[in-house]
């Protein structure tokens, strides 16, 4: 088989399962999908590693699937990492500067100094977010090319547990591969399923995984806050298979098949056929399972857990930023009734967002738990597109200033 061209691999690592995309990225920052596969994970709970054998294996098989359809090796990867494993801090720092404009370098000093500044014990930068920049305590935009004597900004700033990312690296160190960059899930689904509109005029997206619920706040084209609740997908199907003493396997099922988190009174006497289930275990079913009872179940789970991220949505926000819409996303964001209840506890416009289809990508029945995989092809894609930009540039200039100087030396 011929060998398919690729140059980027991303990883995203969840408690139930394993997103992972081989694509190839030009310098011009365009995307070509080669392989995708989403794997079973077993041994990690929330981005943190559990059972280190059992989440080797699942990285083994992801990687394994990846090369043997692009039919190469692969030595590298970049992985996203859960918010359960990171926490959002601010830090406000300011520089003296000459009195002349503000430069490009001034910016950067600026940065890397508010950086070092960073002295949280076991604790890594992985993102960092200027949110607000300052010139003589006045608040702009952009200082480059204004006058001022002292240059400030409020960071945002995203961090791990060091021995989380220790632990996360050396277990893939293990399965000889490198990992060579780790995002924040939210921040890459948020790249890969908002609009601009939703990252200007401000929104919630929320990334409902199988053990843990990560959302981040953006607004102003940036992203000002980040958390995580410790309810996911699983706890709905755990609290099915509870309630009506079944197996977590036909619990799944069932809420794939007849799950809705909205009541409706047209199913109450509507009774659901076990056999449907195609159950491999035999169980004395406790009464009838009727949709209206299963939706009881999953509405009340569901509720509670919208409910804890609206508590955290506005103890982060105190009432100064008002988002005006949700986008929900992930694998549990396929739910019937999801979309509806979320728009009633917020009482804000809600969707379910899923990433923009990139060139090569096979969309299957729910591309939204490619969301944070995608995300990260999207953010290496904007790198090489700044950078294609800046060389070109640079060409230019170059071609410029040779034109000048054969001017002087000809005329």
């Amino acid at each position: 088989m011929k060998e398919k061209i690729t140059n980027f691999v991303a990883l995203d690592f969840g408690s139930s399962k394993i997103a992972a995309i081989a694509a190839y990225i030009s310098k011009k920052g365009e995307i070509k999908v080669a392989s995708q596969n989403l794997h079973h994970s077993k041994g990690v709970k929330s981005g943190i590693i559990l059972n280190l054998k059992n989440a080797e294996s699942s990285i083994v098989s992801a990687i394994y699937a990846l090369e043997k359809e692009c039919n190469k090796d692969i030595k590298r990867v970049i992985l996203s990492l859960s918010g359960a494993a990171t926490k959002s801090y601010y830090i406000n720092y300011s520089i003296k500067v000459s009195g002349a404009t503000i430069t490009e370098q001034d910016i950067k000093k600026l940065l890397q100094k508010a950086l070092q500044e960073f002295k949280v014990k076991n604790q890594e930068i992985i993102h960092y977010f200027p949110l607000e920049f300052t010139l003589d305590n006045n608040s702009v935009e952009n200082p480059i090319g204004m006058y001022g004597k002292e240059l400030g900004c409020e960071l945002h700033i995203i961090a791990a547990s060091s021995n989380i990312l220790s632990n996360m690296v050396q277990c893939f160190a293990k399965c000889q591969i490198e990992v060579t960059n780790i995002t924040l899930a939210i921040y890459a689904s948020a790249i890969s399923c908002l609009t601009n509109d939703e990252k200007n005029l401000g929104s919630l997206i929320i990334d409902v995984g199988d053990k843990t619920t990560s959302f981040g706040i953006f607004f102003s084209g940036k992203l000002i806050y980040t958390g995580h609740i410790d309810i996911g997908s699983f706890h709905i199907t755990s609290d099915i298979a509870k309630i009506f003493g079944i197996d977590l396997a036909t619990a799944e099922k069932l809420k794939i098949l007849y799950g809705n988190a909205v009541l409706s009174s047209f199913d109450k006497d509507t009774v659901i056929n076990m056999e449907d289930s195609h159950s491999d275990t035999h169980h004395n079913f406790a009464g009838a399972v009727t949709i209206y009872k299963l939706a009881e179940v999953i509405k009340a789970r569901t509720e509670e857990m919208l409910l804890m991220v609206k508590s955290e949505y506005d103890k982060a926000t105190k009432g100064q930023v008002s988002v005006y819409r949700i986008v929900i996303t992930g694998g549990g964001s396929q739910l019937r009734g999801l979309k509806e209840l979320s728009s009633r506890i917020f009482e804000k416009q809600t969707r379910i967002g899923k990433p923009e289809i990139i060139n090569g990508f096979t969309e299957d029945y729910n591309p939204a738990a490619y969301s944070a995989v995608i995300g990260m092809l999207k953010i290496h894609a904007l790198r090489q597109q700044k950078e294609f930009a800046h060389m070109k540039l640079d060409e230019n200039s170059t071609w410029i200033r040779k034109v000048f100087d054969w001017v002087k030396e000809n005329i």
